[in-house]
């Protein structure tokens, strides 16, 4: 067994050589919940972000990987956003709203929450249908405080929306729709795995996300379909999907 001396110099040196932004996640009350699915991705996979811990009061204490029934994931738990910076040497990059509930709305006690972090320094990212930049309050916060308010569904202005014009015709790889009759009932984590799974075959395949969380795990490719107006949905898909298939030559059919 390492001494803890050595462990604690490989850990550092292990968080040096991660360029991953580092941050909180935020999921009060639901963590491995179907309103927690941005936060139970996140710990699942994250590409973009380096997470520090979650926030969770009703499951403190917990490792994140445990709580969602798989591998420890030394991803900690915590009670409160004050216990999750107790824990971290500087300040984490980011705090990321982990809560995807059905209205897409934040509580009172998530906008605390929210204004706390800003107050304290810390960028914020959300994918609710809420934009926190559009609030007046919050907006004035990281404004004081020199931070960035990230809105992940925020879709681009109308006027540079794209409809469809038929161009996917000309993509000719495999393409793979992972389709379901709800939300949070697992598209998302099996494209995730197939894509893994492909890639690690040694098939060239690359995930199109739809949806906020994708594009919070990383997804360098996507769109979150649910915040586009109807007639520019199938569109800006296609452009996502040519996009894709442009930059990262996946594999022909």
């Amino acid at each position: 067994m390492l001494p803890d001396s050595l462990r604690t110099i490989i850990d550092t040196a292990t968080q040096l050589a991660d360029t991953r932004q580092s941050a909180v996640v935020y999921c009060e009350g639901n963590f491995n919940r179907i309103d927690g699915k941005t936060a139970n991705g996140l710990v699942r996979s994250s590409e973009k972000y380096r997470l520090l811990s979650v926030i969770d009061s009703t499951l403190a204490g917990e490792d994140a990987g445990i709580a969602l029934g798989e591998a420890t994931a030394g991803i900690p738990i915590v009670a409160d956003l004050a216990a999750a910076l107790a824990g971290t040497e500087a300040l984490p990059d980011v705090l990321i709203f982990g809560l995807a509930p059905l209205s897409g709305l934040m509580s009172e006690a998530d906008r605390a929450v929210v204004l706390a972090a800003v107050g304290a320094g810390i960028s914020v990212v959300s994918g609710l249908h809420e934009f926190l930049a559009d609030d007046p309050e919050i907006s004035a916060a990281a404004l004081a405080t020199g931070v960035t308010l990230h809105d992940i569904r925020r879709p681009r202005p109308t006027k540079h929306l794209r409809m469809f014009d038929g161009a996917i015709g000309d993509v000719d790889c495999i393409r793979i729709a992972v389709l379901g009759t709800d939300g949070a009932i697992g598209k998302r984590t099996t494209s995730t795995l197939l894509t893994q799974a492909l890639n690690d075959a040694g098939i060239r395949t690359v995930m199109v996300g739809t949806g906020q969380t994708g594009l919070m795990q990383g997804a360098a490719y996507g769109v979150a379909l649910d915040a586009i107006p109807a007639q520019f949905g199938v569109g800006e898909l296609e452009g996502a999907v040519l996009a894709a298939y442009e930059a990262s030559a996946p594999m022909s059919s």
